[in-house]
């Protein structure tokens, strides 16, 4: 018995690589085995900073997948046009000009074209496309995940012009309070007014809305206290156990103690206090630990991890050699300040068996998912003596010997399980 046909907007998807893209890749394999008739709209050629094609083989032949033009330039060419930009801005800053025009104002007209982000650009061809599909397949349900938040528009679009379709709006991340404080693109007031005005449409349009983490519904329940509690719903984000199939723990080869972070660092995720860390042991510790970065490095942290002489820098890869790297670290580094978030490595780390050594507030979601599923150690950035200590039992080897995960609890975050959860949203209750 068919539960519908649902048509997912994501602007990520194979063979983008990376976590951003595993979300809508979830849906895609699982939403199938649990009666849906699935679509996908994404761009035919997007921008992404790493592909993985081999991932293209985990969506199900079933699955249509529509990919329409993308006008958005490759991810390289707009990193070099918009540091020509900031550079501008930064020489000029604080300068009177006889003209009386800003040095930042080539950056500040880019950043009101590209509102409320650079792939806003998308949109219209998407809209477009989307009708088209819910014409001739009767779609009668859209997921639209974000980021980029400029999605939400293709979803509030067809809304207007179907009110009867469902509307699911996934927010994987926290956009007015994280996302724009934490990017320098985002970092303008318009861009912040368009944002406000833009998720308000998409939160009081949507039959639902979806996030990662229980104080992520609270944050927007919270904001939008004139809608329904039960319209804001969490699904964890997860892992794929398929992807662990050949995973193999092994040796290093390798007398030190490796740490490995795999992901993008930027400010949020700096391992700014992790190396502090490091760097306040005794040299005959300190010199037993070496530490691996697996991901993209944003231009902002690179001086700050490439200038040190105990860590290796691998570059972005495709996920099964990232996985390669994990299977001969001995433990996983995670790093993030914001205390509602949880990135979406986490699970895919805690699918390892490895430990885990985190960097983030106590309270937080990561360190709410690090006892409960007893995957690693979650230290507190000011507490300085417990992190002086684990250090060095990490560094001497007896860390190792405290690690009990608790497999069951692990296990609840296997993708195939989350997406029966997200089917669940999908279905309108039956009055």
């Amino acid at each position: 018995m068919s539960s519908g046909r649902v048509l997912i907007v994501s602007y990520w998807f194979p063979p983008a690589g990376g976590i951003a893209v595993q979300r809508a890749l979830s849906l895609t394999r699982y939403l199938p085995d649990l009666g849906f008739e699935v679509h996908v709209l994404t761009p035919k050629n997007p921008p992404a900073p790493a592909l993985d094609p081999a991932l293209l083989s985990r969506v199900p032949a079933e699955v249509k997948v529509h990919r329409v033009w993308n006008p958005m330039p490759q991810s390289s060419f707009r990193k070099r046009l918009w540091g020509l930009f900031s550079r501008r801005r930064a020489a000029t800053a604080g300068a009177v000009q006889k003209n009386g025009v800003s040095g930042g104002r080539m950056a500040k007209l880019v950043r009101r074209v590209l509102c409320p982000d650079p792939e806003v650009v998308w949109v219209p061809f998407a809209i477009r496309r989307a009708r088209g599909i819910i014409k001739k397949y009767g779609i009668d349900t859209v997921v639209v995940t974000a980021p980029p938040f400029s999605a939400f528009m293709v979803g509030n679009a067809l809304k207007r012009w179907m009110p009867a379709l469902r509307l699911v709006s996934d927010f994987r991340d926290e956009w007015l309070r994280f996302f724009l404080a934490t990017f320098e693109f985002q970092q303008d007031p318009h861009i912040r007014q368009r944002a406000e005005l833009i998720e308000r449409a998409t939160v009081h349009g949507s039959d639902a809305v979806v996030t990662v983490t229980p104080s992520l519904v609270g944050e927007l329940s919270t904001r939008y206290a004139d809608q329904p509690a039960a319209k804001f719903i969490c699904v964890p984000n997860g892992y794929d156990p398929a992807a662990f199939a050949d995973f193999h723990a092994r040796p290093s080869g390798s007398a030190k103690v490796i740490v490995s972070y795999v992901g993008t660092v930027y400010s949020t995720t700096s391992p700014s206090c992790y190396f502090e860390a490091l760097d306040s042991l005794p040299e005959s510790l300190r010199s037993r630990v070496e530490t691996r970065f697996v991901g993209r490095i944003a231009s902002d942290q690179k001086e700050l991890v490439e200038s040190r002489p105990d860590v290796k820098s691998f570059g972005v890869t495709p996920q099964a050699v990232a996985l390669r790297h994990m299977e001969e670290t001995d433990y996983l580094l995670l790093i993030m300040t914001d205390p509602s978030h949880v990135p979406g490595k986490l699970y895919e780390y805690l699918a390892t068996g490895k430990p885990v050594l985190a960097f983030a507030p106590k309270t937080s979601e990561v360190a709410r998912t690090l006892a409960e599923t007893g995957g690693g150690w979650c230290l507190e950035f000011d507490d300085q003596a417990g992190i002086r200590q684990c250090m060095e039992a990490l560094a001497s080897g007896e860390l190792a010997t405290r690690f009990h995960p608790n497999q069951e609890a692990i296990r609840y975050y296997e993708r195939q399980r989350l997406a029966a959860e997200f089917a669940a949203v999908l279905r309108p209750v039956q009055t």
